[in-house]
């Protein structure tokens, strides 16, 4: 570039010289970027001054992606020549301005690119601008149509702003879609009454159109919504800003979906609507569309409000709604609910609502969500609703669901209110307090069965299974007792350890077929399935002939402790005619000893302790062989001989010393005045009638606890 001696603010030379503005803002393209690049220097020329200082460039010239302005001339550093040839597929010279053509793609169309008195011209001749589709019935799909904010001084702009005026709907139909309007924060307003500022699919179901951006006014002169839908498959709304500057629920509805021709997949997220009655609506338009105007429809994190609702969803399926707000601002706050279900020609299905909250709304309304019956029990019930997390603060309630059923919902604030027609569940804090309300019963299902394993109904408490019982704990938190029944309908109290799941069940089987558990004379037994076998397939067996204890302290699932019942099978062989078990173990010389002696004709029944290898009988009863006898067993088991000397026998009996039950041997049970005031209830000796000594008994033995002197 060679200096210029015209002075900066020649308004000639400046004419004369100056790259279009078409022209300068294209010229960042691949044109500019071969002619005026690569390193550059200058020094201060001498030229006339002004307020630009002038410079000799040493190399070519880098625009760092700037618009080159004020050139008074081009020229070749090297001998000064003028430029008259360009190369580059955007550049060309004409009587002396540098051009540079668009080089942006033909599926962008910019709005002030063509002509139009309001910004709705304007789209309807970018619309009828568009190529035919190859092989398809309407325009060719995948078009983008920006609208950028206006020049003041286009006439298309609303009072001299950077405003676009809108005068009539801009209708987006006939046409298979596949359109993005990309509106940025571009200021859009309603200049005379209109019916909506977009409508989309009047005529028939129109596809996959994309709204993006926008800042959309009106001043009460909106007939029907900002945006109407009214057949559309595939459709996205995003950061769109619908407000109507004056007054509350003078605008219908901020977008509303209005169905005549099967819509589907709408999508709408980060909107707010002010100023509206219904600030999203979907409605039916037809009667003949079978799934509702709000078919597969999403809204996420929506701020709308200014009238009755923020949602209000006239029947549909398939329905999410999530991140819902009402505002503090009159414009912005509800009279109603913030969601609002009805179901006039179908009812809602397969509804998720959740995070529904207000922000210090301006008045007092009815609910966050309301599931409601607009047929007076004629019509549709609503079917699968879903709801979580609302808190509304200035609502009369959170929720007020009525003619539903399969519903849910939680995290509930203030109180829920549930019709006597509504079928479900709900879970919700009450100061502080997590209360469960079902209209039927809660079922509550552990482990691999198929039906519950606990089910609490208005009146009764059920556990359907065969199970173990309940268990309860001591008010002094001491011990824990399971309560059950057995067979009979007989209450059975037995005590366990922490958790219950260690004391109760079989605790030695021999099903394994091995005695590593056990210690003492263990090569005196055998473990096999030769008879005699009680339950099982296998049984333990003495072959040695002779007296061979063996006993266990660890290692088998569980263990008897003082206050259990517990049961114990044996049977004679011919080796061995004295049978028995032995309990309470701590080591081979220190147990208690039960055992059946053959004695006449018939068998005894033997109560030894053994402390420190020495035997001592501690009572007996029998014989057991002859029939009709009444035996009355009653033991003190480990009881200090001054306690049972001193302390009165009611004493005893109400410390549960004393177990005494009576039984006749056809088995026939009598339960005297002792019986019942026991503590622990004794099960003595199980007994099949038979006329000659039986060869095998069952044991239920309950072992009292020790006493200390007092």
């Amino acid at each position: 570039m060679s200096d210029d001696d015209t002075h900066s603010s020649d308004s000639e030379s400046i004419a004369d010289h100056t790259l279009s503005r078409r022209g300068a803002l294209a010229g960042l393209g691949a044109g500019f970027g071969s002619l005026l690049s690569g390193p550059a220097s200058a020094q201060q020329g001498s030229g006339s001054g002004g307020d630009q200082p002038w410079y000799d460039w040493t190399a070519d010239v880098d625009a760092g992606e700037h618009a080159v302005r004020n050139l008074g001339a081009v020229s070749m550093s090297a001998d000064d020549t003028s430029v008259s040839e360009l190369t580059g597929a955007n550049l060309s010279v004409t009587d002396g301005t540098l051009n540079a053509d668009d080089s942006i793609p033909g599926s962008i169309h910019v709005v002030t690119d063509y002509p139009g008195e309001t910004l709705d011209q304007k789209v309807e001749n970018v619309l009828a601008a568009l190529p035919d589709g190859d092989n398809i019935p309407n325009q060719q799909p995948g078009h983008r149509i920006v609208i950028p904010a206006p020049d003041p001084e286009d006439p298309a702009a609303a009072d001299e702003l950077p405003a676009w005026r809108v005068e009539s709907p801009i209708v987006i139909g006939n046409n298979t879609g596949k359109l993005v309007f990309d509106m940025g924060w571009t200021l859009i307003y309603a200049t005379e009454t209109v019916e909506s500022f977009f409508v989309i699919g009047p005529d028939e179901k129109t596809e996959n159109i994309t709204l993006n951006g926008g800042m959309f006014y009106a001043k009460q002169n909106l007939e029907r919504s900002f945006v109407d839908i009214q057949g559309v498959g595939h459709m996205h709304v995003s950061r769109m800003y619908l407000q109507n500057l004056e007054g509350r629920n003078t605008v219908p509805a901020g977008i509303r979906l209005a169905d005549y021709h099967g819509s589907s997949e709408l999508t709408v997220h980060d909107t707010e609507v002010t100023g509206c009655r219904d600030a999203f609506l979907a409605e039916h338009g037809s009667e003949d569309v079978p799934y509702g105007p709000a078919f597969d429809l999403d809204i996420y994190n929506w701020r709308g409000g200014g009238g009755e609702h923020s949602i209000r969803i006239d029947g549909g399926a398939t329905i999410n709604l999530d991140s819902i707000q009402c505002g503090g601002h009159p414009l912005q706050s509800v009279s109603e609910s913030i969601i609002k279900l009805e179901n006039s020609v179908t009812a809602t299905r397969k509804v998720s609502i959740s995070n529904v909250m207000e922000r210090h709304n301006a008045m007092e309304y009815h609910s966050g969500v309301a599931v409601a019956d607009v047929t007076n029990g004629s019509g549709d019930r609503h079917d699968g609703v879903y709801i979580q997390n609302v808190d509304c603060y200035n609502a009369e309630v959170g929720t007020d669901l009525e003619y539903v059923h399969h519903f849910d919902q939680q995290n509930v604030r203030p109180n829920p209110v549930v019709s006597d027609d509504a079928a479900g569940s709900t879970r919700w804090f009450d100061d502080g307090t997590e209360r469960r309300e079902t209209d039927d019963s809660h079922a509550f299902h552990a482990g691999a069965g198929d039906g519950p394993s606990f089910v609490v109904e208005e009146d009764d408490v059920r556990m359907p299974g065969a199970g173990n019982g309940a268990i309860l704990t001591t008010p002094d938190g001491s011990s824990q007792y399971r309560v059950r029944v057995d067979n009979g309908g007989n209450l059975v109290t037995e005590q366990v350890s922490a958790g219950g799941s260690e004391r109760s069940g079989i605790v030695e089987s021999f099903e394994d077929g091995d005695l590593s558990e056990w210690d003492g004379a263990t090569d005196a037994y055998v473990v096999n399935g030769d008879p005699p076998v009680g339950d099982g397939d296998r049984s333990l067996k003495n072959t040695s002939g002779d007296t061979a204890i063996i006993t266990s302290t660890d290692g088998l699932p569980r263990y008897p402790q003082a206050g259990d019942t517990f049961a114990a099978a044996a049977a004679r062989t011919e080796t061995n005619s004295t049978l028995g078990v032995a309990f309470g173990v701590q080591d081979a010389r220190n147990l208690y000893f039960v055992r059946v002696y053959p004695e006449g004709s018939g068998d005894r029944l033997q109560l030894y302790k053994r402390v420190n290898g020495e035997y001592t009988g501690v009572g007996r009863v029998g014989p057991l062989g002859r029939d009709g006898r009444t035996v009355r067993l009653r033991r003190r088991l480990g009881l200090p001989r001054e306690y049972r000397r001193h302390t009165p026998r009611s004493r005893q009996e109400r410390d549960g010393v004393c177990d005494s039950e009576r039984r006749n041997l056809r088995g026939r049970r009598y339960r005297g005045p002792e019986y019942r005031r026991t503590r622990q209830r004794s099960h003595p000796l199980r007994h099949h009638r038979t006329t000659a000594p039986p060869t095998a008994y069952s044991f239920r033995l309950t072992v009292v606890s020790r006493y200390r002197r007092r």
